[in-house]
């Protein structure tokens, strides 16, 4: 079966969602729907669709039966009950919303109207991040302590400078270091309390850094940067007791797995014997999703984020901007 598909939003998400569509080979673009016709116009070019400013040309149109949401974080409880209420599918970027009353209308109106709802948590689908919790669940690592995420780059610049707003975005907590609240609640969730401390100024820049307490006794400090002049870059470290896991995504050699020594080994200059192993370029995380996605449509299988998986995500990023704006502990289940 090939899909028909509207992206609603001609934006870099717009772009890396479309793209991703056509290589699929299981889709093929029919509109590109945004407020700058120009814009949609060069993103439509580029796939063979329908550059439009009216998303309700995508919605009475019978051949489309997924409509990609890649609007600003607040415009999404609106236009995904829009597209829900026509009778399409409907992938949203991250986060699912503003808040968890937004979602959950967002998937009321999903299953009242007979459509599924997918939601991009993309990290699940990069392939480090996936052999990380490989490692997790197989037990090589052997029960994990302490594990670190950080994310950092230049403040990201979205239409109308959405995300300076903070009534918009909620800021770097919700948008940015929901990645890792995500991965945290796929391995070891759920989250029990949050602390968090955050800086920011008008230039604009934000700084923030939670420490997480999973109900498992995992503790997990989450950096998130939007302050850094340098390229956008990601890196995690997971400690266990049988040995660790490191990966920056800004050095050649990536991924390093140090394994704890055996009893009366020799231990040299360091806990243990590096092993380079690199995952990436084995295959698109994107494209993943979105295939991932298509068959959840086609009712094959379900997907590895569900919209209740996204809200879990959202809380954690809720309760670490009220942690950091209140400076105090906050409990989240």
């Amino acid at each position: 079966m090939v899909h028909t598909v509207a992206v609603w939003g001609a934006g870099t998400m717009g772009r890396v969602h479309m793209e991703r569509y056509m290589r699929s080979g299981e889709a093929q673009m029919k509109y590109v729907v945004d407020k700058d016709h120009s814009r949609a116009a060069r993103l439509a070019a580029a796939c063979g669709a329908i550059a439009t400013t009216d998303p309700g040309s995508a919605f009475r149109d019978q051949e489309v039966d997924v409509v990609d949401v890649c609007l600003p974080t607040y415009l999404h409880r609106e236009a995904v009950e829009l597209a829900a209420s026509h009778g399409k599918h409907v992938f949203c970027e991250k986060p699912i919303a503003l808040t968890v009353d937004d979602a959950n209308a967002m998937i009321e109106a999903c299953n009242s109207n007979g459509v599924k709802l997918g939601i991009a948590h993309v990290v699940r689908y990069f392939p480090e991040y996936e052999m990380a919790r490989d490692m997790i669940a197989s037990g090589r690592l052997g029960r994990i302590g302490v594990v670190r995420f950080s994310r950092s780059g230049p403040f990201p610049k979205g239409w109308n400078d959405w995300y300076a707003d903070p009534q918009l975005s909620k800021g770097l907590f919700l948008d940015l270091s929901i990645h890792d609240f995500d991965f945290l609640n796929w391995c070891f969730g759920p989250v029990e309390r949050v602390y968090a401390r955050k800086i920011s100024n008008e230039r604009p820049m934000e700084y923030g850094l939670a420490i997480v307490r999973m109900k498992s006794g995992v503790i997990a400090h989450v950096e998130g940067s939007w302050a850094h002049p340098r390229p956008f870059s990601y890196r995690f470290e997971i400690c266990g007791s049988e040995g660790m896991m490191e990966f920056d995504s800004a050095k050649s050699k990536p991924v390093t797995l140090f394994a704890m020594p055996e009893p009366g080994a020799a231990s040299g200059n360091g806990p243990g014997v590096a092993v380079p192993e690199s995952p990436l370029g084995q295959k698109d995380p994107y494209l993943s999703e979105i295939r991932d996605f298509l068959a959840y449509v086609r009712g094959e299988r379900v997907p590895r984020v569900l919209p209740e998986d996204a809200i879990k995500a959202l809380e954690v990023g809720l309760a670490a901007t009220r942690s950091a704006d209140a400076g105090e502990v906050v409990q989240v289940s």
